[in-house]
């Protein structure tokens, strides 16, 4: 499973109807798990972003639906970032250092 950061803002809607986005994140939790991904966390943050949310996915174009259906809801405009765990850095580092270094 590969990991995604979602960084979301707060749009006038998300803010007129703040007291529906915990009903918004069951739902989404709830059609992920139907395609095979996961909502690993949905956090309130303070600072310049509102909101972060960690989902798992098999794929990029699985990702991106889910990072669309946030964004279909006019709650947040989002930034994306793919995440890669150590293990994996790991692997390209060694990469690098056989083929580039």
């Amino acid at each position: 499973m590969e990991t995604y950061i979602i960084l979301m803002e707060m749009t006038e809607k998300g803010l007129d109807e703040i007291h529906k986005i915990p009903e918004f994140v069951d739902s989404l939790n709830k059609k992920l798990k139907k395609k095979g991904m996961e909502l690993k966390g949905f956090y309130k943050v303070m600072g310049e972003i509102d909101y972060v949310a960690i989902i798992e996915s098999q794929n990029d174009v699985d990702a991106l639906s889910a990072v669309m259906a946030i964004g279909k809801s006019k709650y947040f405009s989002t930034t994306t970032l793919k995440g890669y765990a150590m293990l994996e850095m790991k692997k390209s580092l060694d990469i690098y250092e056989s083929d580039f270094a």
